[in-house]
């Protein structure tokens, strides 16, 4: 087990280091990569002491200490299944709506995630002629212009016309993208696919019912694969946040 705590510590901040060159530090979450490194590689160091520690702890302090660690391990767990099988999860063709959640944008240029977004809804659209696109995103720091007229721009491109498309330009959180989209066509009663990265769907999806939407599905696009680890564990974490907040 030394040995193991080790490797798996140098792991996590190899991790870290090569996540900050590749994608810069755009997240305080990012940063637990390197604290679990250290913690890790701290108890293989001291694991002779730290296992004498654990061994003459009273059982008060001991048990309980243990039950929580592994109730928020399962919760954990469970959280990441939840997500993971939103993720591949795959919704029916011909929706009257489709909800694109903003991303940041470059200047004008979608970035890599919110372009994969679009390229799921481009594919989605083809099959489903009847389906209006609502791009949700408003303006955030760095960008020239609201993320949803740089994803209009994007699908344009793309071939696809500006009539089946409605413009959400005010959001700048999940929430605000359901809700300001709610203004903008009669969601409540429609069927409607919410697009986003596909480890966000479940999230997303359940924001959008617990905002009155009934018949809502999630569409998920790809990530860069070695950000996988990073935010499908972030994601995890941000439900389990919500859920005991109420916010899904």
């Amino acid at each position: 087990m030394k040995k193991i705590s080790l490797i798996l510590g140098s792991l996590c901040l190899l991790y870290f280091a090569a996540y900050a060159v590749l994608t810069g530090l755009t997240n305080l979450f990012t940063y637990f990569w390197c604290l679990l490194g250290m913690i890790l590689i701290s108890a293989s160091v001291f694991w002779e002491t730290l296992m004498r520690w654990i061994k003459i702890l009273p059982k008060w302090i001991k048990i309980p200490t243990f039950s929580i660690a592994g109730i928020c391990i399962a919760a954990l767990l469970i959280a990441e299944g939840i997500c993971i099988f939103y993720s591949v999860k795959k919704p029916d063709p011909g929706a009257d709506y489709m909800i694109v959640l903003g991303a940041q944008v470059r200047g004008k240029t979608p970035s890599y995630n919110l372009a994969r977004r679009l390229d799921a809804a481009y594919e989605y659209l083809l099959e489903s002629e009847n389906t209006v696109a609502i791009l949700s995103g408003g303006k955030g720091p760095g960008e020239e212009l609201p993320e949803a007229q740089a994803m209009a721009e994007y699908l344009v491109e793309k071939g696809v016309p500006m009539e089946r498309m409605i413009l959400e330009e005010q959001s700048r959180n999940t929430d605000e993208n359901i809700r300001f989209s709610k203004k903008k066509a009669d969601l409540e009663n429609a069927s409607v696919v919410v697009v986003t990265s596909n480890f966000h769907v479940f999230r997303g999806v359940s924001i959008a019912k617990k905002q009155g939407l009934t018949r809502v599905e999630g569409l998920g696009a790809k990530i860069m694969w070695f950000t996988i680890p990073n935010l499908y564990l972030r994601e995890a974490a941000a439900i389990l946040k919500y859920a005991v907040c109420r916010q899904i």
